[in-house]
């Protein structure tokens, strides 16, 4: 479908340098890359609105530079960041503009257009905004027409410029989903994003670029992991879990706390806490959790020591032992469910100085015999008070 060779392109001086790809129908590609890394740059020389300096791009093996403007917008259309002055236009009307290489000089619709343009407001779920002017719209609202007038040119390629950026997290999610039914109408996409986690779950193939050249290229599952996102993105304090699929802040040290805090966890249990304790600048270790466990991918990044047990294995005695020493201070039980591989966490319940606990009173009882010094929450803000009032 796309195929890029030996690209090299940019304005008075060379921006993106030996790009070379290939991009197949129905098929999803993200370029992914810090801003001035030669994204957007790379995106219109495909289009041919930047002239290539070397190399070729070809669609159906033609070479675009080749191809009239109106045999190249049958072939191709893109959809950029600059905001588009619409004026009165309607849904229906802006979208209409999109089949103009299939119209008259005059260009007037005929039934067929007419038909396409409901279709393609049908497929991006904007059949509700044909009818409403351009400038009453929201911002993910515009999005959608664009997208549907872009798809009114009936292309084989959609070329878009970061296509969720200004949106609510509502319209981030739907345009990316939207993204997905699209291509398997046979449709290729090729989309510069910042959005790393997004680009993770709809993308088919994702570019790393920086400096100009491509530093990865590939499926996203073995292309984006913490060391090829930190290189391209000089990401520190942070990690990102491919596992995942969402960045992790470490923990940071903050020397006015004198107690050890110690998060005992499982089953996701102990995220909200977590991550609650890095964002107050509160240094925590956790454990013992088994690998594979969400706590764990999170602990691993967050905290300053995770003690991990194999996953399905029993808690061992050596493990046992090296958190025993790490939870003398404060202990915080996130309310994990206990089963027999995990049992033995419960003997940290007793040996600390002060234990924080999400179960109810009644639940406790079975578990333990301690009454002092247990605090039980509910809820994140009530967590937070009585750290204050012990740290």
């Amino acid at each position: 479908m796309l195929k890029c060779s030996n690209l090299s392109a940019g304005y008075k001086n060379v921006i993106i340098k030996n790009v070379s790809l290939h991009v197949k129908s129905g098929e999803i590609t993200a370029i992914l890359g810090p801003n001035g890394s030669g994204k957007t740059t790379l995106l219109k020389t495909i289009a041919t609105i930047i002239k290539p300096i070397d190399g070729i791009v070809y669609i159906d093996g033609k070479d675009v530079t080749k191809l009239s403007q109106k045999e190249l917008a049958k072939k191709l259309s893109i959809t950029t960041t600059e905001k588009i002055d619409a004026g009165f236009m309607t849904g229906f009307e802006v979208v209409a503009l999109g089949r103009y290489p299939y119209t008259d000089v005059m260009g007037k619709l005929n039934e067929k257009d007419k038909k396409i343009v409901e279709d393609c407001l049908n497929l991006v779920n904007a059949s509700y905004l044909a009818n409403k002017t351009f400038s009453e719209m929201s911002d993910g609202e515009k999005q959608k027409i664009m997208i549907a007038r872009a798809l009114a040119q009936e292309p084989k390629l959609l070329l878009l410029d970061e296509p969720t950026s200004y949106l609510d997290v509502k319209h981030r999610v739907e345009i990316m989903l939207l993204l997905r039914k699209i291509a398997k109408k046979g449709v290729a996409i090729f989309f510069t994003t910042h959005d790393v986690e997004l680009a993770l779950r709809i993308c088919d193939k994702v570019i790393l670029i920086l400096n100009g050249r491509i530093l990865n290229y590939g499926i996203p599952e073995e292309v984006l992991n913490d060391t090829t996102v930190k290189k391209v993105y000089n990401i520190k304090n942070s990690k990102f879990d491919c596992r995942t699929g969402t960045f992790e802040f470490t923990s940071c040290k903050n020397n006015e706390t004198k107690l050890n805090v110690h998060v005992v966890c499982g089953g996701g249990s102990g995220a909200k806490v977590m991550r609650f304790l890095v964002k107050k600048e509160i240094p925590f270790t956790a454990g013992v959790l088994h690998s594979g466990d969400i706590d764990c991918c999170i602990a691993e990044t967050s905290a300053e020591i995770c003690i991990k047990e194999r996953a399905f294995e029993e808690i061992n005695d050596k493990n046992l032992q090296k958190t025993v020493e790490l939870a003398k201070d404060v202990v915080i039980d996130t309310g994990f469910p206990i089963g027999t591989i995990n049992k033995k966490n419960t003997i940290l319940f007793d040996i600390s100085r002060y234990l924080i606990t999400f179960r109810e009173k009644e639940e406790f009882k079975k578990i333990s015999d301690r009454r002092e010094n247990v605090f039980f929450v509910k809820n994140i803000k009530e967590l937070n008070y009585v750290l204050q009032s012990l740290l």
